[in-house]
């Protein structure tokens, strides 16, 4: 009867031990799915064509990024200058430095507040994260967006802000 009291113990610290290397590995997980905070700010170029009520924006800068560094923002989109003094606009965008990059789409409701001259805009909106890789691998989330467009020069300013889950 020793002998399987013996078998027991073992099989129960076996079982111990498993149990304890699935606790560590289910919590090395969990922290791999911590939020990371995100912040960029961009600078550069758009450039805006209008065809009737219906605005093509296409926007090149340079800025950096946390976690990804200092890199280039693309994007291109839609506006409905129909909508006075706000503008709606949508679109899609790459934020990308040589430790990663991000893949994002601009939410509807984001908007260019316009000046009485239609020249000195304010950008807000959200953006959401599509893709990550690098350091960003496997990233998603909403970031917010806030920045200025001067329509004369084309010259804009972005800050994103937000957090990123995996």
């Amino acid at each position: 009867m020793d002998h399987r009291k013996g078998q027991t113990v073992r099989k129960l610290s076996i079982l111990a031990v498993a149990v304890l290397a699935l606790a560590i590995a289910s919590a090395a997980a969990t922290a791999v799915k911590k939020p990371i905070a995100f912040t960029g700010k961009y600078t550069g170029t758009a450039t805006t064509q209008a065809a009737d009520n219906v605005v093509t924006i296409n926007a090149n800068g340079t800025g950096s990024g946390k976690l990804i560094g200092a890199g280039k923002i693309t994007g291109a989109g839609k506006g409905d200058s129909s909508v006075q003094p706000c503008v709606p606009f949508t679109g899609t965008g790459k934020i990308s430095g040589p430790k990663g990059t991000l893949i994002f789409k601009v939410n509807p409701g984001s908007s260019g507040c316009g000046d009485e001259a239609g020249e000195q805009f304010t950008v807000s909106g959200k953006a959401t994260v599509l893709k990550g890789t690098g350091l960003l691998a496997k990233r998603k989330g909403t970031l917010h967006m806030s920045g200025t467009y001067d329509r004369t020069s084309g010259a804009f300013t972005v800050k994103f802000t937000g957090s990123l889950t995996a």
